[in-house]
């Protein structure tokens, strides 16, 4: 945990400037409360950091391993979320809407943030979402953790630019990602009055009823058609049975299959599953146009029919935008079967078109085992939901931090990482020592060090740190500032222990 004065860096020359924007950013009385704030640093091993007290201290949870350095065009759903917000939470990537409206574009331009299981192009075989590609930001951060599951944000959380006095500033009209240096940060806000339970009856015009907290219950819209099937949705193997693996703008994706992470999505036998939450207009201009794993929602005529197709729910709140997501202990999705008690979600894996049907659901009971019937099927689903506070969230970024902490010292155990600890002396070897003015320390993209005179030695003293790993750079420079020579390099800082031995430089 680092505080915000130690942690707080610049922008680099290159990065943004506060001239870029019109106005500091302020929080209005909207309703919503700040549950936390997720900090990422867009260059090579750059921190990405999470908050619970808005800014005053930081746990490390990840770090990026490949910057975003552009956007590229996304998908259809992005079109409904603000400019400058989260399009898109799931446990195999986050989604941002950077560009405005533009009629040339076939979607809005997005910033991708990746997985470590998603962030190679040939990761993951078969996987059929979008793509950043090259331009999309990739971590180290594994697939159905922290900001991928219960420190991810909420579809519709707004992103910011930090200037180089930490102030938080929108997203400017023709934003590109430079991979400098430039630090996002997403206030994760919800609404107080946030959805406790949500109901939705399988068959056509049935309701779906939301509970919200202080125990108003609303009928929102109705099934204009039901979900019959399972299908092969990307990520659902890091998911669970029975828990939100999508919640964007456009789309709700709820996992039937197990977490089994032995293999890529893709490799070996099939291990994704589950079916998606969309709305009736939205999910006609897609791919997926009424494929039988698909629930669709819209408005009824008067005489209790589907409406006629329009965009309706895209887009708004409660059930695409600031409602559902990932975070803290995230969602229960169980069923009822032939009207019966609440139960969980059975487990089924790959393409099964039938399988909430009576005789596709008979069929997964027998191939499993299971000595039961049933006679009409999957006929209701209910979700409930985790209602996190800002205390609550504490405790999620000290755990989250913490597992990040463990993997990356088991790194180093295996002599990928150097250990240091007390304060340790640097020596910069220098190829050309007479045109060397300065000599600079940077931990964590924040001067630590300075010196221009020779000898260039550098001391550091890492006992104001909390153990753990730190990417550090010691840089030569010439009498104009210029960088003539650079070594970057992770560390980790081991003082409460005595340090183990470790090889190389």
């Amino acid at each position: 945990m680092l505080t915000r004065k130690r942690f707080l860096g610049t922008l680099a020359a290159s990065a943004l400037t506060p001239a870029a924007f019109s106005q500091e950013h302020e929080p209005a009385p909207d309703g919503k409360t700040e549950l936390f704030r997720l900090r990422i640093v867009n260059r090579r091993l750059g921190t990405i950091s999470v908050s619970s007290d808005e800014g005053d201290t930081w746990h490390l949870v990840g770090r990026v391993t490949q910057p975003c350095t552009g956007a590229s065009e996304g998908y259809i759903a992005a079109e409904y979320a603000p400019r400058g917000s989260v399009a898109a939470v799931a446990v195999h990537g986050l989604r941002i809407r950077v560009s405005g409206e533009d009629p040339q574009l076939h979607a809005p331009l997005v910033m991708g943030i990746a997985p470590l299981e998603f962030s190679g192009d040939k990761a993951n075989y078969g996987y059929g979402g979008h793509r950043a590609g090259n331009v999309g930001m990739k971590t180290d951060i594994p697939a159905g953790t922290s900001i991928f599951r219960e420190l991810a944000p909420l579809p519709g959380n707004m992103v910011y630019v930090e200037s180089r006095t930490g102030r938080l500033l929108p997203l400017p009209d023709d934003f590109k990602p430079t991979g400098q240096g430039e630090a996002l940060v997403i206030l994760v806000r919800a609404p107080l009055k946030r959805i406790q339970e949500l109901k939705i009856e399988n068959k056509v015009a049935g309701a779906v009823t939301a509970t919200f907290s202080g125990g108003e219950s609303k009928v929102l819209t109705h099934v204009v058609k039901p979900v019959q099937g399972i299908g092969r949705f990307d990520g659902t193997s890091y998911t669970g049975v029975g828990q939100i693996n999508t919640a964007h703008t456009g789309v709700i994706t709820v996992s039937t299959a197990p977490v089994d992470t032995r293999l890529p999505e893709g490799e070996g036998k099939e291990r994704r599953g589950g079916f998606q939450i969309s709305p009736v207009w939205h999910n006609a201009r897609t791919e997926e146009h009424d494929a039988p794993m698909m629930l669709l929602l819209g408005a009824l005529d008067p005489d209790g029919k589907p409406a006629k197709r329009r965009r309706e729910l895209e887009g708004t709140a409660p059930l695409f935008l600031e409602h559902v997501g990932l975070f803290g202990e995230g969602a229960t999705v169980d069923c009822q079967i032939d009207g019966g008690e609440w139960e969980p979600l059975p487990t089924v894996l790959g393409v099964r078109l039938t399988a909430f049907t009576a005789d596709g659901l008979n069929e997964v009971w027998k191939g499993s085992g299971k000595v039961r019937t049933c006679t009409q099927g999957v006929t209701a689903f209910r979700f409930r939901f985790a209602q996190p506070s800002p205390n609550n969230m504490r405790a999620v970024a000290v755990a989250s931090s913490e597992r990040y902490r463990q993997l990356r010292l088991a790194e180093a155990r295996r002599n990928k990482t150097k250990f240091v600890g007390g304060t340790v002396t640097i020596n910069p070897s220098l190829t050309d020592p007479s045109r060397v003015s300065f000599i600079r320390l940077s931990v964590d993209g924040k001067v630590k060090a300075l010196k221009n005179f020779a000898p260039f030695q550098l001391n550091w003293d890492t006992t104001r740190l909390l153990d753990g790993e730190y990417f550090i750079e010691i840089e030569a420079l010439d009498a104009s500032g210029a960088v003539l020579a650079s070594t970057p390099q992770r560390v980790y800082v081991l003082n409460a222990k005595p340090v183990p031995p470790t090889t190389g430089d």
